[in-house]
């Protein structure tokens, strides 16, 4: 949402999400038995609620770059 005002903010989010990403994937092979039962519905849930995310950022980019 902050991305139009601080750019830093998406190489540092993309890290995060390689990090998380890669350390799930060591877990599922060494830690846990059996992976964990999920249906769709915790995907659709997500979609849902980041589907607004663009909007937000639009809004919030043209008010931080508009200078108002």
């Amino acid at each position: 949402m902050y991305g139009a005002g601080m750019p830093i903010l998406f190489p540092i989010a993309a890290f995060s999400y390689f990090n998380v990403w890669s350390l799930e994937k060591l877990n599922l092979a060494y830690f846990f038995k059996l992976p964990p039962s999920m249906d769709n519905k915790l995907t659709i849930n997500a979609v849902k609620v980041l589907s607004a995310a663009p909007l937000l950022l639009l809004f919030n980019g043209y008010w931080m770059v508009s200078n108002r």
